[in-house]
């Protein structure tokens, strides 16, 4: 008798699938369909009599080389099956409705990781995307990174409520990207500028719930107003642990709020503002904050190019009363950087000895 090892290299794509092979836990597609199957509509009817894939990933030149009226068809199969936890959909332009759709039936969906999307249709079409999300039970980590959308501007506060509403949300990572993919949408459409818009109000919704740990939001531009609402909701959270706002057009202004903020807050361990608007001012704001402070162990102000010599000074003088803070990765001249990072070492020093 052939070895199972031989076996599985005399089946196809398409036979494992329909066997439920126990070995095909991890289903990858990152080449052309043309690469797995000369019959692309079979390997979508294999997926709705799948009970063993739990891991899905479409990367690469997969979904572009999709015919577009296939998508619906495979995003639904993908949905149903009942095993799946895990999603990373990248590299596509994307109906929102195939997505929502997916979104509604994969309801043991754990992890969720889209990234390097052109998402097709307008604002309100996004809401299906932010309804679809609402009330779904297993969700832990919803990530959307490197996307942009048809309209010239659109909110997306919907999305962000849907997310803090969810029982076993833990990470919530959003990023827009600076323009459009030409490979995704065509050189003119990739020349147009992409504006996506969240309010502070949702932000402190999300900071507010109480699971979500884990809270990343990148390249999406903030006014200080927002950005106060969010840091208002910060003190109070019940999880919340780790804060990233980089390339938000941070002014000191909005720093010194997420800085009195995060004093009051014991929970926050790592915080990363880097590549915003932040001057020697936003810099004392948060030095200043973290004085005595006993949860930040990680400060992230690396891109801030406006900090001098006064900034450097207030985050040495402050780590002479901290204990707790580990690393700081920031553009510094040699000496203020030396003393710095002769602080980070004793205090990292002192907390594996504590461990």
């Amino acid at each position: 008798p052939r070895s199972s090892e031989s076996r599985l290299r005399t089946m196809s794509l398409v036979e494992r699938i329909q066997s439920n092979d126990p070995d095909l836990v991890d289903l990858r597609l990152t080449e052309i369909p043309e690469a797995y199957t000369s019959d692309m509509a079979t390997l979508i009817d294999a997926l709705k009599g799948n009970s063993v894939i739990q891991y899905l990933r479409f990367d690469r030149d997969f979904l572009p080389g999709l015919k577009p009226e296939l998508a619906a068809d495979l995003f639904k199969a993908c949905g149903s099956l009942p095993g799946l936890k895990e999603a990373l959909i990248w590299h596509a332009s994307l109906p929102m409705e195939v997505l929502a759709n997916f979104i509604t039936l994969a309801q043991g969906l754990e992890h969720m990781q889209l990234g390097v999307l052109h998402l097709e249709g307008s604002e309100s079409d996004f809401q299906s995307i932010s309804k679809a999300l609402e009330g779904h039970k297993n969700l832990k980590e919803f990530e959307l990174s490197d996307f942009s959308v048809n309209d010239d501007s659109i909110n997306i506060d919907s999305l962000l409520e849907s997310l803090a509403g969810l029982p076993k949300m833990e990470k919530v990572k959003l990023e827009v990207t600076y323009q459009k993919r030409g490979s995704l949408v065509g050189s003119a459409a990739a020349a147009q500028k992409v504006k996506v818009e969240m309010t502070g109000k949702a932000l402190a919704a999300l900071i507010g719930s109480s699971t979500v740990k884990d809270l990343y939001i990148s390249r999406l531009a903030l006014n200080t107003e927002d950005v106060k609402a969010l840091a208002a909701a910060i003190p109070s959270s019940p999880a919340l642990k780790v804060l990233a706002l980089s390339h938000c057009n941070l002014n000191d202004e909005a720093c010194s709020a997420i800085a009195v903020a995060v004093h009051d807050s014991d929970k926050v361990e790592s915080l990363d503002l880097s590549c915003n608007n932040i001057s020697d001012e936003g810099c004392i704001a948060i030095a200043t904050a973290l004085t005595g402070n006993k949860s930040v162990k990680f400060l992230r102000l690396w891109g801030n190019v406006k900090i001098s010599n006064n900034g450097f000074d207030a985050l040495a003088d402050m780590l002479d009363n901290n204990t707790v803070l580990e690393r700081i990765p920031l553009m510094a001249p040699g000496e203020y950087k030396n003393r710095i990072d002769a602080k980070l070492v004793q205090n990292r020093s002192a907390a594996n000895q504590a461990a």
